[in-house]
């Protein structure tokens, strides 16, 4: 009986040899089957992230419908008919402006720097100063270096927007089915938790799957507080923004406060460098006008850093200004935007699980057995 075994034992490991051996062989091949597989899922992989972002609200809506029959049902067709507003006023009345602005500035942008050339030649490189340290001629040689790449610019921006026109379809295609299928995912989410948790009580010990739904409570708790709170912050600043650049007759006032929504979602380097674009297409059209939109958007700034932020946010996930600088270098130098999106949150829970870690040791070591 021990040599049938022993002869299944190792025609096992020869078959799992053969197929790690034709994976690697074949490593292109494979890859390009998971593409395609990953491809596929997508409207899924949109859906989960749609229902993980709406669920707060659902849960808030439903707890405040307690006395209702189907309060689930009413919370989704509330929350979907705020979300499709949504999409209805970005679509008709959003995109198009900000689309005309990035037309206009773009189109506009050889006749900025020609502008810009001609206010540095008179003001700043004419004076004697300028002309007895050589300033002029290197600073004249860095202007046409500049002027003449932004044709190059120009016509790479527009290529890349034009490519991207045509993969709209299909990224309108992937979020619309996304929309419909997080619908069943968030009134089903107590179901599927706990297919989740009777799946790890399968593969693992009790005890084991246990700690890993806790750790998995953890992680949610992190990443949904901070999601909810950091999109639900930003766009009360870019609201606020947008108001008061129209207020300040700033040009393109909306298209300046959708970047300022979307940069304040990064913290410490995001608000810098929203404020940053606003002050620079302020400046082509009025200098003095700059100014005051700089002053009026670090306002904006501070008022959201020092008590809107700290109210919508509360602590935020529990880490030092050091570490969310940290994170979000790491993050933003390996996955570029997004990784600087979500780097803080999953700084917070590696953070949180060493941490846990070190305390269970050190109680391990003061408390022998």
């Amino acid at each position: 009986m021990l040599k049938y075994k022993r002869t299944i034992y190792f025609f096992v490991v020869l078959i799992i040899a053969l197929l790690l051996y034709k994976l690697i062989d074949n490593v292109g091949y494979v890859l390009t089957w998971v593409s395609s597989i990953l491809k596929l899922l997508t409207p899924f992989f949109i859906a989960f992230f749609i229902a993980y972002l709406l669920r707060p609200i659902v849960n808030f809506i439903e707890s405040k419908l307690h006395r209702l029959r189907f309060k689930r049902l009413i919370s989704i067709l509330i929350v979907f008919a705020g979300v499709l507003g949504f999409i209805i006023v970005s679509i008709t009345y959003v995109s198009p402006k900000v689309i005309d602005s990035v037309t206009r500035l773009l189109s506009n942008m050889p006749y900025y720097i020609r502008e810009t050339n001609t206010w540095i030649t008179e003001n700043i490189l004419s004076h004697e100063w300028a002309q007895k340290y050589q300033i002029a001629d290197h600073a004249q040689e860095m202007i046409n270096s500049l002027s003449n790449s932004v044709s190059d610019i120009l016509g790479l921006i527009l290529n890349n927007i034009t490519s991207g026109l045509f993969m709209l379809t299909s990224t309108l295609i992937n979020i619309v089915l996304g929309l419909v299928i997080s619908i069943y995912m968030l009134k089903d989410k107590e179901k599927l938790a706990v297919g989740a948790q009777r799946l790890l009580k399968a593969l693992f010990t009790e005890a084991r799957a246990d700690k890993i739904v806790q750790s998995v409570k953890r992680v949610d708790e992190v990443f949904s507080r901070y999601f909810a709170g950091v999109i639900f912050d930003s766009l009360i600043v870019g609201f606020i923004s947008f108001l008061g650049l129209l207020a300040l007759k700033a040009p393109h006032a909306l298209l300046a406060a959708v970047v300022i929504t979307i940069t304040n979602v990064i913290p410490y380097f995001g608000p810098l460098v929203g404020m940053v674009f606003v002050t620079i297409i302020t400046l082509f059209v009025s200098p003095l006008q700059a100014i005051w939109v700089a002053l009026f958007v670090f306002l904006v700034q501070q008022f959201d850093g020092y008590y809107l932020g700290p109210k919508i946010l509360g602590s935020k996930v529990g880490i030092s200004p050091l570490w969310v600088i940290m994170a979000i270098l790491i993050g933003g130098g390996t996955f570029g935007i997004i990784g600087m999106f979500i780097a803080v949150p999953v700084f917070s829970v590696i953070k949180t699980a060493i941490d846990t870690f070190i305390n269970r040791k050190l109680h391990e070591k003061q408390n022998p057995i």
